[in-house]
């Protein structure tokens, strides 16, 4: 296999990986507040899924905006949800590091291509 289908197969590992991780943090924080709140927060979910699932289709450009976007507004979700319980959870650490970390790393590895 050569440099540039590694990368390509390494690209599609990690976006397989980053939906479950999305799907698995949407759970894991799930229910963010009010219903309103709780509604945007799957929204924002579904979009960051969307994003992933588009760029695993190949529109890669297109689907890491979307995915980015969700991204950052999910950190802000978490950090919603973290001032609301009035104390620090792991759970929200991770949520947000994850958010940030992982289109970094998918933004890393499609400009490798």
């Amino acid at each position: 296999m050569d440099k540039k289908n590694g990368r390509k197969t390494a690209l599609r590992a990690w976006l397989w990986i980053s939906v479950i991780a999305a799907v698995t943090g949407a759970a894991l924080l799930y229910p963010i507040g009010s219903a309103p709140l709780n509604v945007l927060f799957f929204l924002i979910k579904a979009g960051m899924v969307a994003g992933l699932l588009t760029m695993l289709r190949g529109s890669l450009s297109s689907g890491s905006r979307l995915w980015t976007v969700c991204s950052g507004l999910a950190v802000l979700m978490t950090i919603m949800k973290w001032a609301h319980a009035g104390h620090a959870e792991p759970i929200f650490i991770l949520a947000i590091i994850t958010d940030i970390v992982m289109p970094s790393v998918a933004c890393r590895l499609q400009r490798e291509d």
